[in-house]
């Protein structure tokens, strides 16, 4: 098991019935290699620390959130999967469809659509690219 530390950037683009917004954030990483490769880290959501583990598959990637926000996305490309988000808001039940799913060496880009009871909320672009 091999562990290292590098600097990510993660771009996130949410666009929700039209309405469309950016947030980027620079990460320091703590990088495993076993079987797959887990990167862990800690994203600033307003005031909130939230400890976030992305798990890199040969052809998933799984994203663990826990803090304010509890969440497990499971992306596989062409595929549906369910989860559960857990907020101040409450315990939400999502479908992730995942449209494009692009693993290489230093980056990882998740195009997906995000679905609930009532149908399809939003696209999600996702991406995390290393930097240093």
């Amino acid at each position: 098991m091999e562990r290292q530390e590098a600097v990510y950037k993660i771009n996130q683009v949410v666009d929700m019935a039209g309405d469309r917004k950016r947030y980027e954030q620079t990460v320091k990483a703590e990088v495993i290699e076993r079987n797959d490769r887990y990167l862990r880290y800690t994203e600033q959501l307003d005031e909130y620390e939230i400890d976030v583990v992305v798990r890199v598959g040969s052809d998933y990637i799984k994203i663990q959130r826990r803090g304010i926000i509890n969440m497990n996305f499971h992306f596989r490309q062409g595929e549906t999967t369910d989860t559960f988000y857990e907020s101040p808001a409450g315990k939400h039940h999502f479908r992730i469809m995942t449209t494009a799913l692009d693993i290489e060496g230093s980056a990882i880009d998740i195009h997906y659509e995000l679905y609930d009871l009532d149908g399809k909320l939003g696209n999600y672009h996702y991406k995390i690219r290393k930097v240093g």
